[in-house]
């Protein structure tokens, strides 16, 4: 009986596995048709992982939790390792594909032979928004005959007033087709962007408007020769070879769009080997561990001044509340208000700072003043914080020590000293590193606040003095459309995700030494 029922539940767990492998497997295919090939193997990983989970009995342990690690590997694992992948590839400005995709986008791309025929044209529309053009011939033999083209039927020859084509008017054009309502010119002209963009026919024989007077027969101006891997010119003959990532003639002319191929350690070179961009780029790094230290160091500062001086005064409740105000209101609108009010013409800092001492800083243009600028907002908005966890963590420290301390005539710098600073320190510092990690990759305040400006005279690369290393792989991937490139945003992550990961591991490491001392 329990031999009937294990092996009852086992085609069961076969069947579920085998249509589980099917979906997967068909989509798998459907992503290497694509050329999405990182896709497709962490997918081929995630079927293997389950196969083995359910048809394993010594892995029937990790069964209940199969579907949690299928997810963390898709959107987890797979996030990081083609991070690692665009690494090594040309992926950016005109390579944003697999080549199956650009060569498709090129055959795509039509053009009008010398030769061909032309036709002007009537417009229909019918009630459900699709269009049908009323052709008739200019020139040569067919002269001044009429067709009618709807896009995804053929193209055929019709006498107006027969079969669904209406009577004509003394044009020769109908009046009418079933289905369809004849536009003229003054509802055509509106529609003129729609109609254009319409193949009207059946392929290879498809016509296509080009102005409100003329339609052609547009063909396919490149193809593929998968023989030769090269695309073939039909309008000049003239032979394209892929040439990392770029179909290019002999002549050096290229095709866009181009794909995306393996370059190997060329961004890692480009980073660590040119003075131009590495120089930069180490400032910036030394610049970014300023900006996390700082903000650590002075948020923590001012947490913990504002609890020895604010914990015992009278009504705490309303200063304490008035204290973390910064803490819930949403990041971006007070770093808005701060940048409003700093604002040389429509703040109000500057004319009191003018009437003061005579002057204001420039915090937009000057990059001592921007910095120290980005810091001040930084440390508003994270003070609360250190706050709150001083004021908590003040509160876990015994009374008796610091009665001892006053016996023994400890004053209360001496206290602070030797007392709260350490015992706080001992039990903040895993918060503190954490705080430093999250403050070294903290895009908003740099991007918000004035977005990586003042920028930096003479770079290979777009950037600004208070751009981080996060906010220049953002401004490099998305902002600077003339020199977007992907696979170096995407290198420059990889060395930034390993130096975090590096400061996670010492706060995991300090972590256990401070537990362990404790």
């Amino acid at each position: 009986m329990n031999t009937n029922r294990i092996s009852r539940w086992y085609l069961l767990n076969l069947a579920g596995v085998g249509i589980f492998c099917v979906v997967m497997l068909w989509l798998i295919s459907k992503f290497l048709s694509s050329g999405l090939y990182p896709l497709a193997s962490i997918f081929i990983a995630v079927v293997v992982f389950f196969t083995l989970v359910y048809l394993r009995p010594r892995l029937t342990p990790f069964r209940w939790m199969a579907v949690g690690i299928g997810i963390v590997i898709i959107f987890t694992l797979y996030p990081i390792l083609y991070m690692f992948y665009l690494s090594v590839t040309n992926m950016g400005s005109g390579h944003l594909m697999s080549k199956q995709q650009a060569i498709s986008r090129l055959e795509e791309q039509l053009y009008l032979p010398e030769d061909s025929q032309t036709y002007s044209w009537t417009a229909y529309q019918s009630s459900d928004g699709e269009f049908a053009l009323w052709l008739i011939a200019g020139e040569g033999e067919n002269a001044g005959q009429g067709l009618l083209a709807i896009p995804g039927e053929p193209i055929e020859a019709v006498e107006p007033g027969t079969g669904r084509v209406g009577e004509p008017d003394d044009k020769g054009i109908p009046l009418s087709i079933e289905g369809y309502e004849r536009l003229d010119l003054r509802q055509t002209v509106p529609l003129i962007t729609r109609i254009s963009s319409l193949d009207f026919g059946e392929p290879p024989t498809t016509v296509r408007v080009s102005s409100l007077q003329v339609a052609a027969p547009l063909v396919s101006r490149y193809e593929y020769d998968s023989a030769e891997d090269a695309i073939v010119d039909l309008k000049t003959n003239e032979i394209y070879r892929p040439i990392e990532g770029t179909f290019t003639s002999e002549s050096g002319e290229e095709l866009s769009p181009g794909y995306i191929v393996y370059i190997g350690l060329r961004h890692y070179k480009n980073f660590l080997g040119n003075s131009r961009f590495r120089e930069p780029l180490l400032s910036m790094l030394f610049w970014n561990i300023s900006f996390a230290f700082m903000s650590v160091l002075v948020s923590f500062a001012v947490g913990l001044i504002v609890t020895l001086m604010f914990e015992n005064l009278p009504g705490k409740r309303i200063i304490r509340a008035l204290l973390i105000i910064p803490w819930p209101i949403p990041v971006l609108v007070s770093i808005l208000i701060w940048r409003s009010m700093l604002h040389p013409d429509l703040g109000f800092v500057a004319p009191i700072l003018e009437s003061l001492v005579g002057q204001s800083p420039a915090w937009f243009q000057d990059t001592f003043w921007t910095r120290f600028g980005v810091i001040m907002v930084n440390v508003w908005l994270s003070y609360p914080y250190f706050y709150v966890i001083s004021a908590g963590a003040i509160r876990s420290i015994p009374t008796e020590i610091f009665d001892a301390a006053v016996v023994d005539g400890a004053g209360a710098f001496q206290k602070l000293q030797h007392i709260t600073l350490p015992l706080l320190l001992r039990i903040l510092m895993p918060l503190l590193i954490a705080s430093f990690t999250f403050n070294f990759n903290n895009f908003n305040v740099i991007y918000v606040f004035n977005f990586g400006n003042p920028p930096r005279p003479d770079t290979i690369v777009p950037m600004g003095y208070t751009d981080i290393l996060i906010s220049f792989v953002y401004r490099l991937a998305f902002i600077t459309s003339n020199v977007t490139n992907y696979g170096l945003a995407a290198a420059i992550t990889v060395m930034l995700f390993i130096l975090v990961g590096m400061m996670v591991l010492i706060q995991i490491r300090f972590t256990r030494l401070f537990q362990e001392a404790y």
